[in-house]
């Protein structure tokens, strides 16, 4: 009996799931299960690749944890190092939470300035586009410029100019 909703894993996409998930069965998604299982069951590839995400996963599992006092150094260091690093935005220590109200207000409104800014940029460029579409598409710049391409093309034969002159460079 087949199932018509399981999807062909392909051999990317299980190594894929192998990086993410390892190799317990399951931690892997339950719809992946199913195509995994049969990837591995008809490919040598794939078996040799579950193989070897097994073997680190016993060398992980086997691995010393780092102790706790460690642990709590390393995120002492992390939390100095953040509170050294300058912030984007100060917040006065005296401002309460009703004097910060209208500031907020504010930034939304600037917020909606810079959105309607932006929305005139957009404007301005759709606005040139179309305009290029349409001289694209008329014959007006052939006929402003219907001269000039003969005068270029007398003056230098371009396939027997010599690449190295300068009066062609």
């Amino acid at each position: 009996m087949t199932n018509t909703n399981m999807t062909i894993m392909t051999l990317a996409e299980f190594e894929r799931l192998l990086d993410v998930y390892g190799a317990a069965r399951t931690r892997w998604p339950g719809d992946a299960r199913a195509a995994a299982a049969q990837l591995v069951a008809r490919d040598a590839k794939a078996q040799v690749l579950l193989a070897e995400a097994e073997a680190l996963d016993r060398l992980l599992e086997r691995a010393p944890l780092p102790p706790l006092a460690r642990e709590a150094e390393l995120a002492d260091r992390i939390v100095s190092a953040a509170q050294r690093t300058p912030r984007l935005v100060r917040i006065e220590p005296g401002l309460a939470a009703a004097e910060t109200r209208p500031a907020q207000e504010a930034t939304a409104s600037r917020r909606v300035g810079f959105f309607r800014a932006d929305l005139r940029k957009a404007a301005v460029l759709a606005a040139s586009l179309l305009a290029g579409l349409y001289l694209g598409h008329s014959n007006l710049p052939q006929q402003l410029f219907n001269g000039t391409s003969d005068v270029s093309a007398d003056r230098y034969n371009m396939a027997l100019a010599d690449p190295f002159d300068e009066d062609v460079l």
